[in-house]
């Protein structure tokens, strides 16, 4: 069943003026990493901005892929180019590539606190990374399966293949690799240190909102019932 998503109030300015508190009550432990992580993911303590973007949009249910939201974008910043006002997309893509459409119409207005508290702890734990080489063989070594129907011929073109020189080697085995790659999986997992933090508490977050994104939150999703809500993270 279709159906449609009303996207006006991205034409039209922020106007912060509703005052709110966002009361989160983690249902698990959590791992809210804002930036580009190395080898180690480290939490924050308390979801960032842009995480609670993800949130108000995924409540609102504004799923929508990176491709759809650079097209919203685009008009979004047309619409603001009128307005007198400039909208880069760098500006709301730092930490990760995903493009939020509601950043400007709230704000975190004062300090996160925790009430109803009873615990809260870090800890450290192997996460199962996707990870994918597609312009190379040897994304297949981290591979745990590829389609029966290239297991033999594998083993007998790289054997092959030993015999000739490693750069000849290598580009044979890419080549035949990048024509089979639709019976390889495209991502191999890789066990990756990540922090996690775990709260027996609820978060309070004030927020100032935009008057009719107030009025999109609070009264027409129910946010009281929303209890299976996702904050966006790396």
């Amino acid at each position: 069943m279709e159906r449609n998503i009303d996207l006006s109030i991205l034409r039209k300015l922020p106007e912060l003026k509703t005052q709110a508190v966002l009361a989160i009550r983690p249902l698990a432990p959590l791992s809210m990493v804002s930036e580009l992580p190395g080898s180690f993911y480290k939490t924050l303590k308390y979801p960032s901005k842009k995480m609670l973007c993800g949130l108000f949009e995924n409540m609102l249910g504004w799923h929508f892929d990176n491709s759809l939201r650079l097209e919203i974008f685009k008009d979004m910043v047309k619409v603001r180019k009128k307005q007198k006002i400039e909208l880069k997309k760098e500006q709301f893509i730092q930490g990760s590539t995903y493009l939020p459409l509601l950043m400007d119409y709230f704000d975190i207005s004062g300090n996160i606190s925790l009430k109803e508290f009873k615990s809260i702890f870090n800890y450290s734990d192997l996460w199962n990374r996707g990870y994918r080489r597609s312009d190379s063989n040897k994304h297949m070594n981290g591979c745990r399966n590829i389609d029966a129907s290239l297991v033999a011929e594998r083993y007998n073109l790289f054997t092959k293949w030993k015999d000739l020189s490693s750069k000849e080697a290598e580009s044979k085995k890419d080549e035949w690799f990048k024509n089979n790659i639709g019976k390889i999986p495209c991502f191999y997992i890789l066990p990756t240190p990540r922090e996690y933090i775990y709260f027996d508490a609820v978060m309070e977050i004030p927020l100032v909102l935009d008057v009719t994104l107030a009025d999109l939150l609070l009264p027409e999703t129910d946010i009281k019932n929303k209890n299976v809500q996702y904050l966006l993270s790396w």
